[in-house]
């Protein structure tokens, strides 16, 4: 939408959140939508001016007063309303020369992926759940782990424990199943825990480069402040430790079958995977929380780009003029982390995961040639079906997120 300014027009916005400055900044956005930009002081002076629903004029005369220039308004409100900020312009016209309706809002409100995990569970049934003393049983997860794997050396996973049965396709869908429940465990760890502090997290299927994950999208929590975000950042991580701090005991107390082994097995991966700062973990959510950033990733990728583009001549293909010089600080020594860990994982998918898959697939195959009625033939075709599978779900969420970002 490009917009035409008629001073007497009155702009309504949805509830804002406006966080504190930060660095020259502020957060603003919306905690229904989970949609947040950042801002510098005179944007939100912006933001209040219009949230007051003054006349745009009045806006206007009240910003040359402050900083002794004009502001772009019609910029500025393509922005917010492209953001999903504005539920109604009255009096502003678009570029084909109409005004917005009454009751219509100015700009597309951004689409949220994903199912919405416990919407209509009341904030006071699960509050309970951050409170000092549970806080204080959380902690003592995060220490019992570490502590009893270097006491006790017998409960260490290791690879064979990832073999729960001697079958490929029942071992497959066993341990495929386990994993999955795990997963989903997590990601309703951190839904509980974004409830606790009133906002919704809602969860989708997505990937992190080449493996398949779900997540639980929860930029709501922007709304909180920085101090309270770690605790849905790290609900999954503290979960999936109090787990293993159970499984660990039951070995321990003589109850460790092969089962439990497979789940502290794949508990064990999703704690490291977590750790994996290069990808958008939980912990590169803490980093980013921790450092005060917005968009590492993203602003470390664009910076990338045009760092590319300067060894080779060219111009830059983005514009960072926006992001700030502590950022890009940081940035310069995130990149290379970014950078090899990518490298080191892909390199790893080629050297070790690719070829054991090549060779199950192929056994797999070998398995189609024997008669229909043994079980040969069904474990083979089993286990193909399920790669097509999951590398079909794989492919469906890389053309699904590129048309998203287009």
């Amino acid at each position: 939408m490009t917009s035409t300014i008629v001073d007497t027009a009155v702009v309504r916005l949805h509830p804002l959140h406006i966080g504190d400055v930060e660095d020259g900044v502020c957060e603003v956005g919306r905690a229904d939508t989970g949609v947040f930009v950042e801002l510098p002081v005179e944007g939100v002076d912006l933001i209040r001016w219009i949230g007051d629903a003054l006349p745009l004029g009045e806006v206007r005369r009240r910003f040359v007063e402050r900083y002794g220039g004009e502001p772009d308004l019609a910029d500025f409100l393509d922005g917010i309303a492209s953001c999903g900020f504005v539920r109604e312009a009255a009096g502003v016209e678009s570029s084909a020369g109409e005004a917005a309706a009454p009751g219509q809002a100015a700009g597309g409100e951004p689409p949220r992926r994903g199912l919405a995990l416990l919407a209509n569970l009341p904030q006071r049934r699960v509050a309970w759940l951050l409170t000092p003393p549970m806080m204080v049983a959380y902690l003592a997860a995060w220490l019992a782990v570490p502590a009893m794997l270097l006491w006790q050396p017998t409960l260490r996973p290791a690879p064979a424990d990832a073999f729960l049965l001697d079958r490929v396709l029942a071992n497959a869908l066993a341990v495929a199943a386990i994993a999955w429940t795990l997963v989903l465990l997590h990601e309703m760890a951190h839904a509980v825990a974004v409830r606790a502090l009133g906002v919704t997290g809602r969860l989708s299927l997505s990937r992190r480069l080449w493996f398949m994950v779900a997540q639980t999208e929860m930029s709501g929590v922007r709304s909180v402040p920085r101090r309270r975000r770690y605790a849905p950042y790290l609900a999954g991580l503290t979960w999936d430790l109090l787990l293993m701090a159970g499984c660990l005991g039951l070995q321990l107390a003589g109850f460790g079958g092969r089962p439990i082994r497979t789940v502290a097995y794949t508990l064990t991966l999703s704690v490291v995977y977590q750790f994996l700062v290069f990808m958008r973990t939980d912990m590169y959510y803490v980093l980013g929380n921790w450092l005060r950033l917005g968009d590492l990733m993203g602003d470390t990728r664009r910076w990338l780009a045009n760092l590319a583009n300067r060894l080779v001549g060219r111009p830059p293909r983005h514009d960072l003029s926006g992001v700030p010089d502590r950022e890009i600080r940081i940035i310069r020594w995130y990149a290379p982390v970014y950078l090899l860990g990518s490298l080191a994982v892909t390199a790893a998918l080629l050297a070790l995961t690719l070829p054991a898959m090549i060779k199950m697939v192929g056994l797999a195959l070998t398995g189609l040639g024997a008669p229909v009625d043994g079980v040969a033939f069904w474990d083979g075709l089993g286990f193909v079906t399920l790669v097509a599978l999951q590398l079909t779900t794989f492919g469906w969420i890389v053309v699904t997120e590129r048309r998203a970002a287009a």
